[in-house]
Formats: structure tokens, sequence, C-alpha cells
């Protein structure tokens, strides 16, 4: 099995480009993000990332499925997963404009990422709230010809630079109050504070403030649809499409850092075994997450849910990273810089895209999981 997961990547060429790693270390220095992604030669493909078929721009190659970007982010994961984090492209919200946008909002925001590099934004995390739905607080109060939002959003990834992106506020009370806005978060009306990290040195996560930030009525998405499918619609194409993703930039850490420590380490007899267990779990990790992006392009009922995939696998990758770190040779030299980022990055994927305590708790109390149990 450890033969099976070497044999996975030897001798695979990286689409990345052979210029990732510099970008990468330039992005941990906190350089400029714009005038650094610019310079990256697979920059435009990510770009383009998520686009609908319709607004590609040949030649441009499009990872489409779900199983092939599954496999790009774990590449990426590999040489840092501050690459995809600072990242150009419609990104998070290409799934809600083209699930709940019409027309004439699609073409409005899909057209921007045709005509040069452009960052956007996903703002629905907030401070005290999370990513729990029912408890946002940030408003959108009507008024003539639009809405005044007024509230916060925390964790928000690009969200110093990016250019569009799309906001989710409460028009009235309950869950069918929740609805989804494009807007642009470079207007006067917001204030926006990157945040300091522990790990993932050079992401953009930011805070943003809202005063009364005016958004047009045309920019509500979803009219078109019954309230009851706006925000559950939007909101879990996008979390179940990219969450396994999340989980493939957490197990492409692993595998650096399994690399890193066999490059300084000769390991005796023990440890070669436990390197091959750590191997032998990790292989089956990927391949399990694989198997369930396939099944969604083939939009086949999963195997696993995408939140408990990304949750096995988030938690798999810190295990490899921590015991690579107890396994060091204390009287060699010390533990490489690479191996303490990626302890470092490795713990922040807990709180991506959900955590492992609300996966369990959205398995345990899905209509699915119910009807299995009253067998």
């Amino acid at each position: 099995m450890s033969r099976l997961y070497d044999d996975t990547f030897a001798g695979q060429s990286c689409p990345l480009g052979a210029d990732a790693q510099q970008i990468a270390d330039q992005l941990r220095n906190f350089g400029d993000t714009r005038q650094i992604m610019g310079q990256w030669s697979f920059a435009p493909t990510l770009n383009s990332l998520g686009l609908p078929q319709r607004y590609q721009v040949p030649p441009s190659r499009q990872v489409i499925s779900l199983a092939e970007r599954y496999e790009l982010h774990e590449q990426i994961g590999f040489v840092s997963p501050a690459l995809i984090f600072s990242a150009p492209g419609p990104s998070m919200a290409a799934y809600v404009v083209a699930g709940l946008g019409n027309e004439q909002q699609q073409d409005a925001f899909f057209g921007q990422f045709q005509q040069a590099l452009c960052w956007s934004c996903f703002a629905m995390t907030e401070p005290t709230q999370g990513s729990d739905a029912g408890a946002m607080q940030t408003t959108a109060t009507p008024v003539d010809g639009g809405y005044l939002i007024s509230g916060r959003k925390m964790f928000i990834g690009n969200g110093v630079i990016a250019e569009t992106g799309v906001l989710f506020a409460r028009t009235a009370p309950g869950q069918l109050g929740i609805n989804a806005f494009l807007f642009s978060p470079q207007d006067p009306a917001i204030t926006r504070h990157r945040l300091a990290l522990t790990g993932l040195d050079g992401a953009n996560l930011a805070l943003m403030q809202f005063d009364n930030l005016f958004i047009p009525a045309e920019d509500l998405l979803g009219q078109h649809l019954k309230p009851t499918q706006r925000f559950a619609q939007s909101a879990m194409a996008t979390f179940d499409a990219l969450r396994p993703c999340v989980g493939a930039l957490a197990l492409g850490v692993a595998r650096r850092a399994l690399h890193e420590w066999q490059a300084c380490v000769t390991p005796t007899p023990a440890q070669s075994q436990r390197l091959s267990q750590m191997k032998r779990r990790w292989y089956a990790a990927y391949r399990e997450a694989s198997m369930v992006c396939q099944q969604a392009d083939a939009q086949q009922s999963p195997g696993k849910s995408p939140g408990m995939v990304k949750t096995a696998c988030v938690i798999l990758a810190d295990e490899i990273v921590s015991q690579l770190i107890h396994a060091f040779p204390a009287d060699t030299q010390p533990v490489p810089a690479t191996l303490w980022q990626a302890f470092r990055d490795v713990k922040a994927f807990e709180y991506t895209e959900g955590t492992r305590q609300i996966h369990r708790l959205n398995q345990s109390f899905s209509p699915r999981q119910a009807s299995q149990e009253c067998r």
C-alpha cells in the first residue's frame, strides 16, 4: 500500500507551473497579493475556475468536474494552501450566482472574470455567530430602490482585496428571511481589516464592517425563486461542493510534510513501519474522498456526506503532521521550517467550511441518517 501511495504521484506533472513554489514563498512574506499572483503562470486558470461553460474563454483549460477540482486542491495544498486562499476567480460565490442569479446578474458577475484577473469574496460568517445562518445578525433594510446593509462579517477570504462578491444578510426574521446579494467590497460604506493569522501566512482573511451599505434591488439574488429555495439552495450547493476540496488541501499539506520528513531523516525500521501505516491511512482517505466527488459528478447519492469527508481528511492530516513533528530526531538537526509551517497550516482546516462538531451534528440529524437508523 505504501508503494501505491508513492505511485499515485510518481512522475505526475504538476499543473501549477514551475513557479508555484516561488509564488507561494512570496505570499508567505505578505507581499502584494495582486502583484504576486499576477506573475503566477497558473493564475489565469484559477481565475476561470468555476465559470459556467458559456463564460469560458478559449483556449484556457477549465477544471470542471468536482473530482478534478479535488485533485487540484490536493496538489495546491502540497505546495502551499495560501495559493488557493489568495487566488483570483469566482470561487465560492460562483455556486451562489450560478444557482440563484438571473441572466443579467450572471452576465454582470461572471463577465468580470473574462476581462482580467478578478478577486471575489463570500461574506456569510459573522464574528459571534460563525456560519450559523439561523443566528445571522447582519440586516438588509428595504429602502427606496434597494436595501441598506448593516452588520459585520468575519474570516472573509480575500475580503481586503476583492472587487466583487456575494453577501448574505437578513431581510426578515427566520430562515426564510436570509438572502444573498451581489456587492462591491470596495464600496466606501465598508470598512475592512486584514486579520492576523497563526497559520496560512499570506492568506487575506478580513473583518468587514457594513455601515448602511446601499445595494440596488436588482442585485438581490434569487428573486425569481421561492423564499424556501433561496438560501438553502445556494449555501448547500456551495458547501457540499467545496468541503471535500478543503479535505484535499489538508491532505496535500500532510503529503508535503511526509515528503519533507523523509528528505531529512533516515528512518529506523520501526519508523519505516509507522511511515507505511501513515501512508496507507492517507491513501485510503484520499481515495474515499475522491470517490465521493466522482459520485457527485455522476449525480449519485454519495456514500458519505461531504462534511464528514472533510472532517475525516482534516483529522487524519493533523494526526500525520503532529506525529512527524514528534518523530523528528532531536539529536540530528532542528525541525525544518517547512514542517513547522505544515503544523501551523493544518490546524486552520478544522475551522474552514465548518468544524467537526457541526458536521457530526449535521450527520446525526440528517433525514438520510435518521431513516437508516429506523431500519
